[in-house]
């Protein structure tokens, strides 16, 4: 039997055979936690306690002019306002799912669709919005609407007159999408 020399044409064949079987087990495997990846920290309501915020934007539901929603957090209470009553509840946060128990509030009578819209919001509330804090902004998503709430100076006074244009702390007008 007669040894013919291997050519380089058989020794690139066999190595990229060899490569394509390397490659092809890459990812087969769970991705490993390098020394420089920290998980993500998982929002908790002592992030919001003692923090009020205010939207500056809702998509998915209009608001009735010069109104906005305002939330507050302490301890496991959530208040919150949509431009008539004061609402107050437990509030939970699991994941990134906020859970608001035991809604109730005061019961004035207000004009102009306000009485609906707070129906409106502890209806969104006690949906189980997602919740997404990044610095001093709370975003809200469930049901197709998204609200985002800026945090506002603790000493900032109620929402004031009705008839009055409602801004942010600074002066940007609230808009509804």
């Amino acid at each position: 039997m007669t040894r013919r020399p291997i050519g380089v044409k058989t020794m690139l064949l066999a190595l990229a055979a060899v490569m394509a079987m390397t490659l092809s087990s890459c990812g087969d495997e769970e991705p490993t936690t390098m020394a420089d990846d920290e998980p993500a920290a998982e929002l908790s309501l002592d992030d919001l306690d003692g923090r009020v915020f205010a939207s500056v934007r809702v998509d998915g539901h209009r608001l009735v002019d010069r109104t906005q929603i305002r939330l507050g957090f302490e301890g496991d209470q959530l208040s919150a306002d949509a431009g008539c009553n004061h609402m107050s509840g437990a509030a939970a946060l699991d994941d990134d799912t906020l859970t608001v128990s035991n809604l109730a509030g005061t019961e004035m009578g207000c004009p102009d669709g306000r009485n609906d819209q707070d129906a409106w919001l502890g209806t969104f509330l006690g949906g189980g919005p997602t919740v997404d804090l990044t610095e001093d902004t709370l975003t809200l998503t469930g049901g197709g609407v998204v609200i985002e709430l800026v945090e506002l100076e603790v000493d900032e006074p109620p929402m004031g007159d009705p008839d009055e244009p409602t801004s942010n702390s600074d002066d940007t007008i609230v808009k509804n999408r």
